[in-house]
């Protein structure tokens, strides 16, 4: 796997949480994060699929819902570190 092939995973996952994120009236964050990631900072072949919900409250909890189910999966339990670690 090369760095451009992870470049272009990576951007076709782009998820927008946390309350700031839904300040910008009609989501305008999100139009602008996918326009300069077009037009200014990926090559042609990476497009850029920027995710986000249209409500401020689930905007604002998305992330702290993303690290619990993350956090209760098996497969990353197995990656923690205890304290006598």
């Amino acid at each position: 796997v090369s760095d451009v092939d992870v470049r272009k995973e990576l951007a076709s996952h782009i998820v927008l949480v946390g309350g700031t994120s839904a300040m910008l009236l009609h989501n305008a964050l999100e139009q602008r994060l996918s326009y300069e990631l077009t037009h200014n900072e990926l090559p042609n072949f990476v497009k850029p699929k920027v995710i986000a919900s249209k409500f401020a409250i689930e905007r604002s909890a998305s992330s702290w819902i993303g690290g619990s189910i993350l956090t209760s999966l098996g497969s990353f339990q197995q990656l923690w570190l205890s304290k006598a670690e």
